[in-house]
């Protein structure tokens, strides 16, 4: 029995039944009955239509990867392996040589186009990570929010590394945030034109690669390092870091003057950082070296103060200590007083104005250093 009926279609599904009227000579009616009967064919394997598209949209990714691996372009692992690799390799950077293997930079030319790619990447591969970016500039953008939603926290994290590297080579982008949910990760890129490209972005190197330069160390110097870190362990980090040249001058019963180290770790001059900054790079450094117990900072303006904790008793020692970090403070030009107690020694900073230029100068403090027992 044939039965006639009207149908409306927008211009949106004509094109997509394009191919089957090029089949059929036109005719519309066997152009919908071929549609009608690979619709009933996906529902006889599927429950439902969503199901059956989402099916026949990977089923060319699936075929493609299947094919990479039978050509040893990619192998298969064990999924728990895989999340096992990526976990134990945060804080590593990647090589560019593996960033153009796995985004090819040939075949994008703007942001929409790195979207597109990097969400095909992951269909193919099976990594199931959802990518989307967010900017006003597609070809030349100053900032850039990119998403990375479902998936594991370690996958996204490695694919996050690809994604920035690739942005810090082809479009001066450098991270500036990265916010890590249980089921997302979002992260901002800002425009950095102060980095050469050959160089690693800062914010890269410190949300991906902060133990970059921990692991070569060890790669580079495994016995070494072992050792030392055993040693360290044994000794419940009862060990002291010293400059072999600053080791000789205590060893003599002489105080050292420790600037040039300091300067050398921050690449910058103690008597041009600001004391804020000052403070942080110094209490960073000696709290490594194991030369002190701890370090609290006040950083309150008019009230700024260091006070330095530990467990030395000689009295000598104690002085030599004060004398010691002294010598840094001193070359940073800011007038401060010292007061050693027994097991901790307070330096305390403060400005003071001519009466009439209104300039500052630095303040002879003439009061002896004293150590009283607590």
């Amino acid at each position: 029995m044939l039965i006639r009926k009207n149908i409306s279609l927008d211009d949106k599904y004509l094109k997509k039944l394009q191919p089957f009227l090029d089949a059929n000579d036109g005719n519309l009616s066997a152009a919908v009955r071929d549609t009608i009967e690979i619709a009933d064919t996906a529902l006889t394997h599927h429950r439902s239509i969503d199901e059956a598209i989402r099916f026949l949209k990977e089923t060319p990714a699936k075929e493609e990867l299947s094919d990479t691996i039978k050509s040893g372009e990619n192998l298969i692992i064990n999924k728990t392996m895989l999340e096992w690799l990526f976990r134990y390799t945060k804080g590593r950077l990647t090589d560019e040589e593996l960033v153009n293997e796995l985004v090819n930079p040939f075949e994008i030319c703007n942001m929409k186009e790195l979207e597109d790619y990097l969400n095909r990447i992951s269909r193919m591969n099976q990594w199931t990570i959802r990518i989307s970016i967010k900017c006003e500039d597609i070809e030349d953008p100053e900032s850039v929010l990119i998403l990375l939603s479902n998936a594991t926290v370690n996958s996204r994290e490695f694919f996050a590394q690809l994604i920035a590297h690739f942005l810090a080579r082809w479009k001066q982008l450098d991270v500036e945030h990265i916010f890590r949910r249980a089921n997302s990760t979002q992260i901002s890129f800002k425009k950095n034109l102060s980095v050469s490209l050959n160089e690693t972005m800062p914010g890269i190197r410190k949300h991906f690669g902060y133990l970059d330069i921990v692991c070569r160390e060890l790669d580079d110097n495994t016995e070494f390092w072992t050792q030392l870190m055993y040693t360290y362990n044994v000794e419940r980090y009862n060990l002291v870091t010293l400059h072999r040249n600053q080791f000789e001058t205590f060893a003599a019963g002489e105080v050292p003057n420790p600037t040039k180290i300091l300067e050398r770790l921050c690449k910058q001059s103690v008597n041009e950082m600001p004391l804020p900054d000052l403070l942080v790079y110094f209490r960073k450094m000696y709290l490594a070296t194991q030369l002190v117990k701890n370090i609290e900072i006040c950083f309150e303006p008019g009230k700024e103060s260091v006070t330095i904790f530990h467990d030395f008793k000689n009295e000598k020692v104690i002085q030599n200590l004060a004398e010691y970090f002294s010598n840094i403070f001193r070359e940073n030009g800011t007038p401060f007083a010292t007061s050693s107690y027994s097991s901790m020694i307070v330096f305390k900073f403060y400005e003071e104005h001519e009466p009439d230029s209104g300039l500052y100068r630095e303040k002879e403090f003439t009061e002896p250093n004293f150590i009283s027992k607590e």
